[in-house]
Parts: structure tokens; sequence; C-alpha cells
């Protein structure tokens, strides 16, 4: 088998895993990372690659100019992949005025089908190249699927632990872009001027804004997300600094106060008393710090728990985190598996931007977290304002996972409007003592039998129909998109 070949299926699929990664990712501002996303993703690259491999096989045996075939395809694929920011950039966000499923299935084929399905037509053309007789067809196609599949495998990490968060998503398409590009004219030694102008053109597209100067004090891409903290002016025309994942606003903070300018904290500030003696809180779900903030001006020692180190840098160098506050860059999970300290309170924030990760609130994790706290400790849970039993049904299942786990739970709210709040879950083993707000939670409303636990996770099924009318209400009204 010849080396040149088989190094070209290596960075083809690369190339199919750079594609997807990256593909998920500029989805993400516009539509989220939830399950249907994933979803989406997923089943438009199975479509591509079934219809590549297809009409690979195909035109094997349609013509037998394989070199040339292989070779335009093979551009091809390399100049859909130089698109792909142009496309997000330019046409994903006037697809997302669709209604929400459609334009999340129409805008990943927008965005991955073409990409994907060239680069799945190049196999069959890799074996056929290779294959003399048809005693060696077996080893040849295993040989080039393995080859491809190391490809892919290398592409995971090298883009996922490095090239995203060094260069972002778009200069990671272009640089896989252009290698294939390159590669393909290297090995076929086809150079003609004019098959340069496509691809010329379309990174003429990207520079005018990929490289284009930000206006942002941070902007970060990662298999996380995409971060961004900006100072922006409010209604009333006063600075306001805030944190973003995915397009969607994790912390607001005045300037000139340095306090949130959130509902939610506001209430959880009048639900939480201001302590006599120091005592010890953990925060799961850092954020840009201004709950852990709040918690030391009450007299908490704090240890604050993030998953996204970026978060971290972003809360200590934008946002005034506290000194005081022990930041640990970990799952939320994983630390209470670890944890060996006790608490008087703990607040539960683990949301990036309309998701929450169920993993941190199944029945075995409430087990385990009970082990760290203090007689008469506090948990209180940041959740989506959902209670109503068209789109409540995760937030039921919280209540009653937290009830099977041997909590007393409140919940309690700053707005009766669900689109517009948070709802508070307010647990402790013990009794629930807060003074109810203007908007406290009917727990009649929470009536189920359905337990959230790690070999039956339900929160995230539950509560998809919920992450999506937020998600779309909240780009409709703060986004204007």
């Amino acid at each position: 088998m010849q080396k040149k070949f088989l190094a070209l299926s290596f960075i083809e699929g690369a190339a199919v895993m750079a594609a997807e990664l990256c593909g998920a990712k500029l989805l993400a501002p516009i539509y989220g990372s939830s399950l249907y996303v994933w979803a989406s993703v997923l089943g438009i690259t199975l479509v591509a690659l079934a219809g590549g491999y297809f009409f690979g096989g195909l035109i094997t045996e349609k013509s037998k100019l394989h070199n040339r075939n292989l070779f335009f395809i093979l551009i091809a694929a390399s100049l859909f992949i130089i698109l792909m920011p142009v496309i997000s950039h330019y046409l994903v966000p006037r697809i997302s005025y669709m209604s929400f499923l459609p334009a999340v299935v129409v805008s990943t084929f927008t965005l991955l089908f073409f990409p994907v399905f060239f680069l799945g037509a190049t196999s069959p053309l890799f074996i056929i190249l290779q294959t003399d007789e048809t005693n060696t067809a077996g080893r040849v196609s295993g040989t080039v699927y393995a080859v491809s599949t190391v490809g892919g495998i290398f592409a995971t990490f090298f883009c996922g632990f490095y090239l995203i968060p060094e260069t972002g998503l778009n200069v990671t398409l272009l640089s896989f872009g252009i290698l294939l590009f390159i590669g393909s004219i290297l090995v076929f030694k086809i150079f003609r001027a004019t098959q340069f102008l496509l691809p010329a053109a379309f990174l003429y597209l990207n520079l005018q804004f990929t490289f284009k100067p930000s206006s942002d004090l941070m902007v970060s891409d990662s298999i996380l997300g995409h971060l961004q903290v900006q100072d922006v002016a409010d209604i009333n025309g006063d600075s306001v600094r805030i944190l973003k994942i995915n397009n969607i606003i994790q912390t607001e903070m005045n300037l000139k106060s340095k306090k949130s300018v959130s509902g939610y904290i506001s209430l959880l500030d009048s639900l939480i008393a201001k302590q006599t003696t120091p005592s010890k809180a953990l925060v799961l779900g850092l954020g840009g710090g201004l709950t852990a903030n709040l918690l030391v001006e009450k007299n908490y020692n704090v240890t604050g728990v993030e998953f996204d180190e970026r978060i971290i840098k972003a809360s200590e160098k934008y946002f005034f985190l506290n000194n005081s506050v022990v930041s640990l860059c970990e799952d939320a999970r994983y630390y209470l598996n670890h944890c060996e300290q006790k608490f008087d309170l703990v607040l539960v924030d683990v949301f990036k931007a309309e998701e929450q990760p169920s993993h941190v609130l199944t029945s075995e994790s409430l087990e385990r977290l009970k082990i760290n706290l203090n007689d008469s400790a506090v948990v209180y849970i940041n959740w989506h304002g959902y209670t109503n039993p068209s789109l409540g049904q995760g937030t039921a299942i919280l209540y009653n996972t937290l009830k099977n786990a041997g909590f007393k739970v409140q919940l309690t709210a700053f707005s009766d409007n669900e689109d517009y709040r948070n709802v508070i879950f307010v647990c402790s083993l013990t009794n629930v003592n807060f003074v109810k707000e203007n908007f406290g939670i009917d727990d009649k409303l929470m009536e189920t039998s359905m337990v959230n636990s790690d070999n039956n996770p339900l929160l995230e099924k539950y509560n998809a129909k919920a992450n999506k009318v937020w998600r779309k209400n909240y780009l409709r009204f703060y986004q204007n998109q």
C-alpha cells in the first residue's frame, strides 16, 4: 500500500472529527449544546457519512479515473471545511428564525452535511486505488479505515485539548481545510493556478470576521463552549460587565458597585442570613464569583468548584473574586466523591447556559452530599423558572429526588413569570427555615414518582422542552435573534 494515500486517509479521518467537533460548537452560541443539538449533529454526521460511502462506492464502478475522482472529492471536502465558519457566521443566524427544532436540523445539515459527505466518499476510492488483487481487498480496506480512525482519534484529542482552546473554532477549521487541500495537491501533483481561486475567496470571507479585532475583554473557545467577557450599558446607561457562555449570560455585574444585577442573586441574598461566627460554604459552579463574594460578605469561608478553568480566570481577573475564596478546577460530582470536609451551606449553581449537568443531582450524588453537611446545613440549588406541568417535569423530578434522599425542600422565586425567573430549591436535612419571598412555589405542582439516578438520568430528557423554550425566549427577547 502507498504511504502517500495512507497519509491522506489519516488527514481525512482527522478532518471528519474536526468538522464534527467544531460544527457542534459553532451551533452552540445560537442553539446551545442540548440533547437536541447533539442528536442533530450526530444524526447528520452519520447520514452524511453513509451517503458519502455509497457515493464513493458508486463512482468506483461508474468511472475508472480513480485518481482524478479522489483528487476532486478531496478538494471539494477541503473547500466545504474552509466554508464552515462563513456559513455559521452569515447563514446559521438567519436560519435560526425558523421554529427551534427545524432550525437546528437545517442549520446542522447546512453546516456539516457536505464536508462530511465528501470526506466519507474518499474511503472507497482510497481502498480501490490500493487493491491490486481480490484477496487483498480485506486487508486494504481494514488498513484504510484503521488509519482514518486513528486520524480521527488524534484530531479529537488535539482539537479538544489544544487547538480549539488556543486558536479558536474558525482557525481550527481553516487549518484542517488548508492541510487537506495542500496535501491533496502534493500527493496528486496537480498544480493549476485556477484551483486556488475558490480557497482564496473563502479565506477572504473568513478574514472579514475571524481575525477582526474584538471589543470583548476576553474571548475563548473550547469544548466547553464559547466564552466572552464584555462591558455593556444597561437600560439606565450604567456599565455592566457580563460573562457569557454560548451567547447566554452567566454573570452580570454592575461595574460601579461590583455587585450582581441578577434577580436570582438578590433573592439568594435575602434568603441567606449573615453569620455571627465564621462558617463554611461550598459553591458548586463558581461562575463569575459574585455568589462566592456574597457568601464571603455573610461571614462564610468559601470553597468554589468550577469545571471550566477559563471561568475561574475570568472571575479573578474581571469580576473581582475575593482573594479568600479557594477556587478548584474540578467537576462538581468528582469533588463531592472525594471531599472530606463538612459545610454549613452548599450552593449548587451548575448551569451552563440553559443546561443542567444531571449527574451532579442524582440520588446517589445527593446521598454523597449529605456526608459533607453539618447537621443544620442548608443547600440552595439554582434552577430554571418552570414549574407548570407542561414544562416543569424536570423541576418536579428534582424535587422528588431531593425528598427521596431525605431532604426537606421548599421552593421560592423572585417573579411569577416563568420565562424570566430562576427558582431556588432550599433544602435541609432538619428544617427549612426561611422567609418565603413574594412567589413561593406550590408543592402540589411537584407531584411525580420519578427519581433522577445514575442508572436512570432523567433530568436532561424531561428538561429538554423547558430548555428549548428558555433558550428561544432568551434569544428572542435578550439577543434580538
